[in-house]
C-alpha cells in the first residue's frame, strides 16, 4: 500500500489578514486535506498554535469574536518604551487562550518563529513555552514592545521569515503549503502621501519577504484580503462581520487550489 505523503503547513504573517488562516484551515479539512505539522509567524503563529492545541477552529472563531469590545484593550496595554503597547494583556490573553504547556507537547508538531531584535537573525522554535513565543513572534516593532526571552530581544516573526515553509522542508513534509498574506493587489492605489509613502515600503518589503519565504513551499495560497488593507481600524479587528469576510477570502483562496493540492498528493 503506497505510504501517505506528509503535509506540512505555514502560516504567514500579515496582521488582521491573519483571519483568512481559519478559512485556509476549514478548506483543507472540508476535502480531507491531512495537516501533519505546522509553522507560524506572527498572526500565523497564533492561529497555528491554536490549530496545533486543539484542532478546533470553531473554537477559535467563537473566542476571538465574542465580545469584541472585551478583546480591544489586549491592545491598548500602553507602554512608553519600545512601543506604544506593552503586551503584558496580549500574553495574558493568549495564556487563557493557549495554556501554559510547551509546544513540543502539542498533539500537531508545531514550530514557532520570531526575529532577534539584536542581530536580526531568524529564531525558529519547536521547545518553550506557547503563549510567550506567539507573543514574541506577534511583536509588531513599535506597535508591540520587544519581548526578552531566554536571552533574546524577540520581535515579529515576519520580519526574518515571514511565511515560515523552509523550516517545515527541514522537518521532512514530503508537501509544503505555505500561505501567504501579502497579495500584490494592496499595491494598486497609485497616489500617496508621504505617510502613505512609507507605509507603501513596508508593504513591499513584506510583501517581497514573503514570496521569497514562498519559495520553499510546494504550493502557495494567497488569499487577497486587498479590499480591508485600507479601510480597516484597529477598533474593528475583533468586528464579527470582518472576520467573517476575511475567514470567506481564506476559503475561498484555497478552495482554488484543492485540485493541485490533491494531484500533489496523489503522485
Amino acid at each position: 500500500m503506497k505510504k501517505r505523503k506528509t503535509v506540512g503547513l505555514a502560516l504567514g504573517s500579515g496582521g488582521f489578514r491573519g483571519f483568512a488562516h481559519l478559512g485556509v484551515i476549514k478548506t483543507l479539512e472540508k476535502h480531507n486535506i491531512p495537516i501533519d505539522m505546522i509553522s507560524g509567524a506572527s498572526i500565523g503563529s497564533w492561529v497555528a498554535a491554536h490549530y496545533a492545541l486543539h484542532r478546533d477552529l470553531e473554537k477559535m472563531e467563537r473566542e476571538i469574536t465574542e465580545n469584541p469590545r472585551e478583546k480591544l484593550p489586549i491592545l491598548f496595554d500602553l507602554s512608553w518604551r519600545g512601543g506604544f503597547v506593552n503586551g503584558q494583556k496580549f500574553e495574558k490573553f493568549l495564556r487563557k487562550d493557549l495554556g501554559a504547556g510547551d509546544i513540543s507537547q502539542t498533539p500537531t508538531p508545531l514550530t514557532i518563529v520570531a526575529t532577534d531584535l539584536e542581530n536580526g537573525e531568524e529564531i525558529i522554535f519547536e521547545k518553550g513555552k506557547i503563549s510567550s513565543l506567539v507573543r514574541a513572534s506577534c511583536s509588531v516593532p513599535l506597535i508591540f514592545k520587544p519581548f526578552v526571552y531566554q536571552g533574546h530581544l524577540l520581535v515579529d516573526g515576519g520580519l526574518s521569515n515571514p511565511v515560515p515553509c523552509d523550516v517545515l522542508r527541514k522537518k521532512k513534509a514530503d508537501l509544503v503549503i505555505g500561505v501567504n498574506l501579502y497579495h500584490r493587489n494592496e499595491f494598486i492605489v497609485k497616489k500617496f502621501t508621504m505617510a502613505k509613502v512609507v507605509l507603501r515600503s513596508t508593504r513591499i518589503t513584506a510583501h517581497n519577504l514573503a514570496v521569497n519565504s514562498c519559495k520553499f513551499a510546494d504550493i502557495t495560497i494567497t488569499p487577497d484580503t486587498s479590499e480591508f488593507v485600507n479601510k480597516i481600524k484597529m477598533k474593528r479587528y475583533f468586528n464579527p462581520e470582518v472576520i467573517d469576510a476575511l475567514i470567506k477570502i481564506g476559503e475561498e483562496a484555497a478552495e482554488k487550489m484543492i485540485p493541485q493540492i490533491k494531484a500533489a498528493l496523489e503522485k
